[in-house]
C-alpha cells in the first residue's frame, strides 16, 4: 500500500512539473519578441459569444483582427476599427491590455491548458467570466519585425467614414 502511494504521489509531482512547464514555456513563446498566432475564442454565458482572427503582438504594441473588427495599439494610441459599420475609434493607449493583446500576463487564471509546438488551448476564467480560447499557427520573429500593422491612417479614409477622436 505504501509503495502504491508513493508511485501516486511521484506521478502527481510529474505531472505538476510537466503542467508548469508547460505554462512556462507558452510565456516564454508569448513574452520573446514579435508573436503572430490565429485564434478563436468563446465567451462563455448564457448568450455564448465566438470570435475568431489573428493578432501580432510585440512589447506594448499589437494589432488584432476578429469579427469584421480591427485594433491597433502602436504603445501610445488605440484605433479600434469596425469595417462593417466604417467607423474608426481612436485614444490614447492607456496600457492596460485585454487577454489577446496580452495572453502571458493572464496565464495565472487559466486552466486546463494545453500546450503544444505551436498551438495552445485553455479556459481563462477571471470575475465570475469565463473564455474558451485556442491560439494556433503561434509564430515568434525578432521585434520590430511587425510592420506597420500597429498604427492606422484615417487620413486615407474616405469621406463615408466616421472617425471619433477621443484623444
Amino acid at each position: 500500500m505504501k509503495r502504491l502511494f508513493l508511485v501516486l504521489i511521484l506521478a502527481l509531482a510529474g505531472y505538476a512539473a510537466y503542467a508548469q512547464s508547460g505554462v512556462e514555456q507558452l510565456r516564454q513563446r508569448l513574452e520573446n519578441g514579435c508573436v503572430r498566432f490565429d485564434y478563436s475564442l468563446t465567451v462563455e454565458g448564457k448568450v455564448p459569444v465566438k470570435n475568431s482572427g489573428k493578432a501580432v503582438i510585440d512589447g506594448d504594441r499589437y494589432f488584432i483582427t476578429g469579427n469584421g473588427t480591427e485594433v491597433h495599439c502602436d504603445g501610445t494610441t488605440l484605433w479600434t476599427v469596425d469595417l462593417e459599420a466604417r467607423e474608426v475609434y481612436v485614444e490614447n493607449s492607456t496600457g492596460v491590455r485585454e487577454f489577446l493583446a496580452d495572453p502571458a500576463a493572464y496565464l495565472d487564471k487559466v486552466s486546463k491548458l494545453k500546450v503544444g509546438e505551436s498551438s495552445a488551448s485553455g479556459v481563462y476564467s477571471d470575475s465570475g467570466n469565463s473564455i474558451r480560447f485556442n491560439l494556433r499557427s503561434i509564430r515568434n520573429s525578432e521585434s520590430g519585425s511587425g510592420g506597420d500593422v500597429f498604427s492606422y491612417d484615417t487620413s486615407a479614409l474616405g469621406s463615408d467614414w466616421v472617425v471619433t477622436d477621443l484623444r
